[in-house]
């Protein structure tokens, strides 16, 4: 069960990121086109991989290896505008409600999973909880409902592009080493975010946020962010090398469940965090974490 602990660690990572992410984004207004560049443009620091075991694999495993990097830069930059759109907690849990669905499904056809009567029924047990956590509230007002329907928007559409990087990198590691399907995948991280630059009205975006004066806490609070979902990615990338892909990405509950905690608790500090919650929200939430109990007990037996 390595795989099982490396995915909640790598969620828990990812949650403080998210955190980060939010506070970026809404906080020091950071665009989302320019922050995705910028995590695309960390995929060069991959390079330093290529001593320790890179292969050149044929055609086919290289392009969907390539594949995985700017489907991943498309899903963080939907990300990013689902949470300028509204609140964290709700953007990542309408999100994480499509991405575990589209990834059974793209795997089904891409690469056949097999998967034990346990694992299918913490699966879905785990869908459901995402659901349930994000079903929204009937307490929103006429642009409340505008804002919501905006954010679900984006946030569906990053749950089909996280959903298609997943495919891609669990094919890469299944027909390359891990680090040389790691390198490739980021490499086509890297290509989007050239490509991102190379389109006139995006590089003005970039160069205007680099010309900014940069403050040490946004400075030190990107770096941060970047470091801890960097580790949350290779954590995530090797768990998806050891086991099924709709697997990892469903236990993406643990990983909603951390942002509602910290949220809660840092949202006393950071007004951009800060979230009302409904008493039915409140239960839900509840019942969703009971669910991801009864999840990750299945997956164990």
């Amino acid at each position: 069960m390595l795989w099982l602990y490396i995915t909640i660690g790598a969620y828990l990572l990812f949650a403080l990121a998210n955190i980060g992410d939010k506070l970026m984004v809404s906080k020091y207004e950071t665009k989302p086109i320019v922050y995705a560049f910028y995590v695309g443009a960390l995929g060069a620091l991959s390079f330093t991989l290529i001593p320790f075991g890179v292969i050149i694999p044929g055609f086919n495993h290289l392009f969907w290896s390539l594949c995985g990097g700017p489907a991943f830069v498309v899903a963080l930059y939907f990300m990013y505008k689902a949470f300028h759109a509204g609140e964290t907690t709700r953007a990542v849990t309408i999100l994480g409600g499509t991405s575990p669905i589209f990834t059974y499904i793209f795997s089904s056809f891409f690469i056949p999973e097999s998967l034990k009567w346990t694992e299918i029924f913490a699966f879905v047990v785990l869908v459901i909880a995402i659901i349930i956590i994000s079903w929204p509230s009937k307490d929103h007002d006429h642009e409340g409902k505008k804002t919501l329907k905006k954010q679900a928007r984006f946030a569906l559409y990053a749950g089909i592009a996280f959903a298609a990087s997943y495919v891609f990198a669990k094919y890469a590691y299944a027909h390359q080493p891990f680090i040389s399907g790691f390198f490739w995948v980021r490499m086509g991280g890297f290509l989007a975010a050239l490509v991102i630059y190379l389109i006139p009205r995006y590089k003005k975006f970039i160069k205007e946020d680099l010309k900014k004066p940069k403050k040490s806490k946004k400075a030190g609070l990107l770096v941060a962010v970047q470091i801890l979902g960097g580790a949350g990615v290779v954590g995530q990338s090797y768990a998806l090398s050891l086991t099924s892909a709709s697997l990892v990405n469903a236990l993406q509950a643990i990983q909603y469940a951390f942002i509602f905690l910290l949220a809660a608790i840092l949202g006393r500090k950071y007004s951009v965090l800060k979230e009302k919650f409904t008493r039915a929200e409140i239960i839900r939430k509840i019942i969703a974490i009971i669910l991801i109990g009864i999840g990750l007990y299945f997956l164990t037996i």
